[in-house]
């Protein structure tokens, strides 16, 4: 008797529209399937783009490594090789793909906020657009930040050290691509610490106090964290973000403490103001 009634619910919960008019299961399979189509569609189109622009992207990639090559009076030229024949063409490729993937994030994170916009409360949705705003600023700052401080600092380390163990640079132009730009994604995604708590705090997840009294244990949280993301092992590199990263950190538990302020002011104002209706009442 319990499978006659609960089977035929549940295939119309599947199949059809649920009692409550929400969407069934499959139609949210559909409609995934229509984000991630539409994602791949503006990457090609994007890739598609960037690859009449493959020589200035490769330009604004190569400039860190000219900073540091100036710096060392080597010419950057006899530096970058192609040591295998599809070399070139991996180049191409990959530079295109990084530009595309740039140019096409906009559109889908669109894409991805189309798709989970149904499921949020009135208040969420309120707070989608700022987080995602934020969350785009941060990134920005952090692959600047690397882009323009770390990245130099960082090759001239790598140069210096093949000095030591007299070993002339001759670097792989796509494997150099690909060195520089996990380290851009590693900083971008680094930033992203103040956004991920302050979230956790707007949901009531950690709190100020909570922050504060494992500081040591976030140090070793984000050293690890900070290893296993960097594509290189130097101590300049790691310190180079674990120290901004631990520096975000302690302003994250500045910016949790003013939202547990408002709260409580918030909350304090609601209250009076029921007492209030209540004693006129």
């Amino acid at each position: 008797m319990f499978f006659r009634l609960t089977l035929p619910l549940t295939v119309a919960r599947v199949f059809g529209v649920n009692n409550d008019g929400s969407k069934p299961f499959l139609d949210h399979l559909e409609d995934l399937r229509k984000m991630l189509f539409k994602s791949i569609i503006a990457l090609v189109v994007c890739m598609g783009l960037c690859l009449g622009f493959v020589k200035y992207i490769l330009a604004l990639l190569k400039h860190p490594l000219t900073v540091a090559a100036a710096a060392k009076n080597l010419p950057l030229d006899e530096m970058l090789v192609a040591n295998t024949p599809m070399s070139p063409l991996n180049t191409i490729m990959q530079t295109a793909l990084l530009g595309g993937l740039l140019l096409a994030l906009p559109f889908m994170l669109f894409f991805v906020g189309q798709f989970i916009l149904p499921a949020l409360t009135a208040r969420e949705k309120r707070l989608l657009i700022p987080a995602f705003s934020v969350g785009a600023a941060l990134f920005l700052g952090g692959v600047a930040f690397c882009y323009f401080l770390i990245l130099p600092q960082t090759l001239t380390y790598l140069m210096d050290l093949g000095n030591f163990t007299e070993q002339r640079a001759l670097w792989a132009l796509d494997e150099y691509l690909g060195f520089i730009v996990q380290l851009l994604i590693a900083f971008g995604v680094s930033f992203e610490l103040p956004l991920v708590i302050v979230i956790l705090a707007k949901l009531g997840i950690i709190s100020k106090k909570f922050l504060a009294k494992y500081r040591r244990h976030a140090f070793l949280v984000i050293f690890i964290f900070t290893t296993c993301m960097m594509p290189t092992t130097d101590p300049w590199s790691l310190m180079a973000m674990a120290g901004p990263m631990y520096l975000l950190y302690e302003a994250s538990i500045f910016c949790v403490g003013w939202i547990e302020r408002k709260r409580a002011a918030d909350d304090a104002a609601n209250h009076w103001e029921d007492d209030y209706d209540g004693g006129a009442a």
